[in-house]
């Protein structure tokens, strides 16, 4: 038997059912059980004969009988969990529906829920019910009659009283078209209800409104079927009939359309051979059909019956054998089980899954085992596996175009790079395209991948499809890298597409790039970053802003005068960060400059790029006056930006900034050291002339320090006019100059001549005055010689009146010295803190005085044990010792507090080192006897007066005119002074 074409395979094995309890023999318990009619319910298959018997089968093969009618049973049909039947008990026509409840049993027999005479539902006519069908939801009923009259109930089955009255006639009696054999009901949406009413000769279908009214009737073409071979699907509405040639299909749904014309389709499976039973099993159809036996060995055995297992929606074959004899079939639970004409009872097991797989995969059938995958409950896990080697052996064959539709189906479970590598070849760009498609729809893809599929939409030329996937993919409902998709654009030279995408994602730089740099429009490059925020403003201006100087001029200043304008707050919208752009271009530096100087508040954060850009200015053109300094550049220098701006004015060397600036922050050596470097010996001169009196001597030191090194003899007009400088501030010793001057090999003596004159000439003077005043001094020690004597062997009278202290007269007690000073007691003891008996108003001269001794002794000392004397005197001489103002200054601040009791902790004395402060500290030099202190002053004295050139030592008395034997520098070489 051919199929047109549909394949076979032996997807079921046939094996005998052996006796539970004996499982050596055989099942023979239906033996000579004549079947009329049956029913499935769940693990059990009933079985009725038409004298009323009903046999119950499991699935374990447990048998169980009762009679369920007296005379005969006509039909069987089951529900939810209850079984309903229609027969009759007694000899008159008197049908009775029967609702059973299998699972409760009375006295061997199952409970009879409840009984429902038909007989009298249909009072026109006088035949029996010979057909029933009951809706799984126990809401509607219906029953057919052997004349063909058809009656439906909607309700509650099991529990409406109405259910022995209330019935519907669906179909009137039809003699012609004989008995009803099959009854089926199918619900639907919108209070609608399907009946199909199979006859012997016709198939028809009524719909029913609210289970009221028949709303449409429709005949169709099956010519009718006998009770065995027809099937219901009540989950999908499905009704199939088996007639001789043809197997009609017709769906509940399709019933509805009053002029959709004829519904359902029809298959030519067992053509031309009379269909004994048809049975539906899960996806499967099994159908016994009639056939003359090949092989008689009974005499009764003139026929046979071929079993047939068809899968509808796989259009194939799945069992096919042949039985001696005539079989009934029937299903009990999931299985499939055969009874032959000797009570023989067989199975059909069915193969499983991975079996049948791996046969269809044997026989290169995967288009079977795809659809038998798709088919099974777990055939999702070998799906993919079966797509895998159907793309393989596809592309093995060269069909590359379906390979890749089986290997769409793989994603998810085969590397992608695995059939990425077989198409990457151009000629099969296009097959990659739909795999990178399908990854990607699956959201499988990475970015990788969908570089590529981009990439190979663009080297087909397919514009369309590559823009319309970048809308797939930037539409937000999935994640992608934009700057990928954005490059590739770019790279095939998508530039309008590409600067959409970069601003559609805010792509700012990027869209900046490909408008400027690719399409180089200049002018919408203004206008696009015209229209950002303004801090984005200040960002890509200072990225893209020269070369939109360079092309759009005008229009990049207008846009920039505009946000200045808008934008006042200096803080917060720093115009300054895009002022590199200028470089190079003054005049647009010196415009865009003056926007921020006359819109803004504050110009600490513009200072540096003005002075920059003013230095900048300088140096292409120094010749500015003071009046253009002060306004274009000092007037923005302060304290915190001093710094750098003076780093600013040495990289452009702008001397007049950097004299400017070290001058106000009082850095005279940095500015000596800047002019020393350039070698500007006016300049130094001006910076000496210009410093402070605490800087000058050593801006004087380092000034003669640099002419001594570097001065040549054109500098001799400078230098002369540095000299009477230095003349006139007395801050340096002539020898000290000479010195200096004397290491330049260039200089000549004329430099300096002057110079030396006037010195010789003021220390002539100065050697006239301190002849006077030995000659004073010499007198007045004369007279404290007198004095000294007086007080030694002279009585004194004490005539002081007043208290040298609080200058108040004196009431006793009171304490009198011989120094002519008298104080109270009380006054005494304020001013004694350390318990001595001296006077406290000739103690601090008397300690002054020792000091000026002690310093006189530690030069003369040193001036011995010196090698060169004259670099010792010349040390001393640069530290003023024998300077007038300095003796005067330590004068007058010893004679500023009378009662001072030791010497200030600071000096201007340059011999007033730390040996000395130290000893001037621990000498005790107050007594209240006269005579002692005058003793060791005379023995000092004497000692010290040694060397002294006025003094006589074997008189021990001053001589009135000067020793040169006792001279400590030798004897005075011969005068070459001009003017003595």
């Amino acid at each position: 038997m051919t199929e047109f074409g549909w394949r076979r395979f032996n997807f079921f094995d046939r094996s005998v059912v052996f006796d539970k309890d004996d499982p050596k023999q055989k099942f023979m318990g239906l033996k000579d059980v004549a079947v009329d009619c049956w029913c499935s319910s769940g693990g059990s298959v009933y079985l009725g004969e038409a004298k009323g018997g009903v046999f119950q089968l499991t699935n374990q093969f447990s048998e169980y009988y009762w009679k369920a009618y007296q005379k005969s049973l006509a039909s069987l049909h089951s529900a939810d969990k209850y079984l309903f039947s229609i027969g009759e008990d007694d000899e008159t026509v008197n049908t009775l529906l029967k609702i059973w409840d299998p699972e409760r049993v009375e006295k061997n027999t199952p409970h009879v829920m409840r009984t429902i005479r038909m007989s009298p539902l249909n009072p026109t006519s006088s035949s029996p019910a010979c057909s029933i069908a009951v809706h799984s939801s126990l809401q509607s009923v219906v029953v057919g009659y052997t004349d063909g009259t058809v009656l439906f109930y909607q309700g509650d089955v099991l529990h409406d009283k109405s259910l022995n009255s209330r019935w519907i006639k669906v179909r009137d009696s039809s003699v012609g078209e004989g008995s009803v054999t099959g009854l089926a009901i199918a619900v639907l949406p919108a209070s609608k209800t399907v009946v199909f009413v199979i006859t012997q000769k016709h198939v028809h279908s009524y719909v029913l409104e609210n289970g009221r009214t028949v709303i449409a009737h429709k005949k169709h073409d099956a010519n009718g079927a006998t009770a065995d071979c027809w099937t219901f699907d009540e989950s999908t509405g499905q009704l199939i009939v088996a007639s001789r040639e043809m197997l009609f299909f017709y769906d509940a749904d399709q019933c509805i359309d009053m002029d959709g014309g004829e519904v359902g389709r029809c298959l030519q499976l067992g053509r031309g051979h009379e269909k004994l039973q048809l049975v539906a099993s899960g996806q499967y159809l099994a159908l016994l059909t009639k056939h003359h036996s090949l092989i008689q060995k009974e005499r009764d055995s003139e026929f046979m019956t071929m079993l047939s297992v068809y899968d509808i929606k796989g259009q194939y074959v799945g069992f096919s054998c042949s039985l001696p004899n005539l079989c009934r079939l029937f299903i009990a639970g999931s299985t499939m089980l055969v009874l032959s004409h000797d009570g023989l009872l067989s199975e059909l097991i069915e193969k499983n899954l991975a079996t049948k797989l791996d046969i269809l995969v044997k026989k290169s059938m995967f288009d079977v085992a795809v659809l038998i995958a798709k088919n099974s409950r777990d055939g999702g896990d070998y799906l993919k596996g079966i797509h895998a080697k159907y793309g393989n052996y596809l592309y093995g064959k060269g069909d590359y175009e379906n390979a890749i539709q089986q290997y769409k189906e793989t994603i998810g479970m085969l590397e992608p790079s695995y059939v990425m590598k077989r198409y990457l070849d151009s000629s099969k760009i296009k097959e990659l395209c739909i795999y990178l498609e399908c990854l990607h729809d699956a959201k499988r893809d990475n970015e990788h991948q969908t570089k590529i599929l981009m990439n190979a939409y663009a080297k087909q030329g397919e514009k369309k499809k590559l823009m319309e996937f970048v809308n797939k993919i930037t539409d937000g409902t999935r994640v992608s890298r934009m700057r990928d998709v954005f490059e590739i654009l770019l790279k095939w030279n998508y530039l309008a597409e590409a600067s959409l995408l970069a601003t559609k994602f805010q792509m700012h730089e990027d869209a900046l790039n490909v408008i400027i740099h690719h399409m180089h429009k200049y002018t919408m490059g203004v206008t696009y970053i015209s229209k950002m925020p303004i801090e984005s403003v200040i960002e890509m201006t200072g990225k893209f802003g020269r070369d939109l100087l360079i092309h759009a001029r005008d229009d990049l200043m207008h846009m920039l005068w505009e946000k200045i304008q808008e934008n006042t707050d200096a803080k917060k919208n720093n115009f300054m960060r895009i002022f590199d752009i200028f470089m190079g271009d003054m005049d647009a530096s010196r415009v865009f400059l003056s926007y921020i100087e006359n819109q803004t508040n504050e110009h600490d954060e513009f200072i540096i790029p003005i002075l920059e850009c003013q230095m900048r200015l300088f140096k292409v053109n120094s010749d500015w006056s003071q009046e253009r300094l002060e306004e274009d550049i000092y007037r923005f220098i302060n304290k915190k930006n001093e710094d750098a701006a003076l780093q600013m004015a040495q990289l452009f060397d702008c001397t007049p900034v950097i004299e400017h600036i070290l001058m106000r922050c009082h850095k005279s050596k940095e500015l000596m050291m800047y002019h020393q470097k350039k070698r500007d010996l006016e300049a130094i001169i001006r910076l000496c002339q210009s410093c402070s009196k605490e800087e000058k001597r050593r801006l004087w030191l380092d000034a003669l320090s640099f002419i001594g090194k570097h001065a040549t003899a054109r500098d001799e007009l400078i230098i002369i006019d540095l000299l009477k400088e230095i003349e006139a501030s007395e801050q340096i010793h002539p020898l000290v100059v000479l010195e200096l001057l004397a290491k330049n090999e260039h200089l000549t003596i004329s430099s300096v001549r002057d110079y030396i004159i006037a010195w010789l000439r003021k220390q002539q003077i100065i050697i006239e005055e301190d002849r006077n005043t030995i000659k004073e001094n010499n007198k007045a020690m004369g007279e404290l010689d007198g004095t000294v004597e007086s007080l030694k062997f002279n009585a004194q009278i004490m005539q002081v009146t007043k208290c040298s202290a609080c200058d108040t007269p004196l009431q006793l007690p009171t304490v009198h010295f011989l120094c002519k000073h008298a104080y109270h007691v009380h006054c005494f003891e304020s001013y004694n803190m350390d318990g001595s008996d001296k006077c406290p108003a000739c103690q601090t001269t008397r300690d002054t005085t020792r000091d000026e001794e002690i310093s006189y002794h530690k030069f003369q000392k040193e001036l011995a044990e010196a090698s060169n004397g004259m670099e010792l005197i010349a040390m001393y001489l640069q530290r003023g010792l024998f300077d007038e103002k300095t003796k005067k200054t330590k004068k007058s601040e010893a004679k500023k507090d009378p009662f001072s009791t030791g010497r200030a902790s600071t000096t201007t004395n340059p011999f007033d080192d730390d040996e000395v402060t130290t000893i001037s500290r621990t000498m005790s030099t107050v007594s209240s006897n006269m005579a002692t202190p005058s003793r060791q002053r005379s023995i000092t004295r004497k000692d010290d007066d040694s060397t002294n050139p006025f003094f006589n030592s074997d008189s021990g008395t001053r001589l009135s005119t000067y020793d040169e034997s006792k001279n400590p520098f030798g004897a005075p070489a011969p005068s070459t002074n001009p003017f003595d």
